[in-house]
């Protein structure tokens, strides 16, 4: 399995690539084709086109929540892409918001997607297969506690936020054999829950890797504060006991959470910036 980030918040300097604030990735998997969110902004295909990938090829777009930053591109992939079909929850096409103090601002995937590409979306509320060896989970486990950046995190309701509880949010599960590939956006119900919640459904099954966002910044505005030391250790100690091979990071980690991840795991973790390209 082929795995290039197409876009993450930050890039190397050696490359003309685009990076933002979301999160991309694109999977090839025999011969298929996915991908995973979809970044802000249409930026990804710049960069796929830079790294000579097809993306009328793609045959499935899965929409790991309801957030812009991971699925504002879809307009302009399907654009371009007349095939693919686009997997999220019902719930993700909500409207949410980021709201701290006085600061308010709406992170909700455009409606105009919901509007006019309604007959590409394929909405998926139960544990499904949606091409082979390509599993939705929908069903989250809460074993542990979740980020305490969700607190800032709110959907509308009629015409009140109240606080999200990410029902919105999946998980994406490829299988090769005894082996599974558990990806995730940004974890909002924490990483550590969410390796489990998949264990539980892939019983027989070693977890090969790990790739995403965990949600460990803190204020998501402010880069420098990030989870608490035990926030952290649940995870480290869920990422051991559960003998995952390799954890493959970025995005909403944070960069000073992935130096204590780094710390502690060695080389079992590797960030993934724009550009990364990984063979699992």
């Amino acid at each position: 399995m082929r795995i290039i980030t197409l876009i993450e918040n930050i890039k190397d300097d050696s490359n003309s690539l685009i990076n933002e604030k979301g999160l991309c990735l694109y999977i090839e998997k025999d011969n298929k084709h996915i991908l995973f969110d979809t970044g802000r902004t249409g930026s990804f295909i710049y960069n796929a086109e830079k790294l000579g990938i097809n993306l009328r090829e793609v045959d499935a777009v899965v929409i790991s929540h309801g957030h812009g930053d991971h699925g504002g591109g879809l307009i302009s992939f399907l654009k371009i892409n007349s095939k693919a079909k686009v997997y999220m929850k019902t719930e993700a096409s909500k409207a949410y918001y980021f709201h701290c103090m006085l600061f308010n601002k709406n992170v909700s995937i455009s409606s105009e997607f919901f509007r006019e590409y309604s007959s590409r979306i394929e909405y998926i509320e139960d544990f499904t297969e949606i091409m082979k060896d390509i599993y939705i989970i929908t069903d989250i486990n809460r074993y542990y506690e979740i980020p305490e950046g969700n607190k800032y995190m709110f959907i509308k309701k009629k015409s009140k936020l109240v606080r999200d509880k990410f029902q919105h949010e999946l998980i994406m599960v490829i299988k090769e054999k005894d082996n599974i590939s558990i990806f995730t956006g940004c974890s909002h119900n924490g990483t550590a829950n969410m390796i489990r919640t998949a264990k539980s459904k892939f019983k027989d099954s070693n977890i090969k890797a790990v790739i995403g966002g965990f949600h460990l910044v803190k204020i998501p505005i402010v880069k420098s504060l990030t989870a608490s030391k035990a926030q952290i250790d649940v995870l480290i100690n869920e990422i051991i006991t559960s003998n995952v091979e390799k954890v493959y990071t970025g995005h909403c980690t944070g960069e000073k959470a992935y130096r204590k991840l780094k710390a502690a795991l060695g080389d079992k973790i590797q960030y993934i910036k724009t550009g990364t390209e990984i063979l699992i």
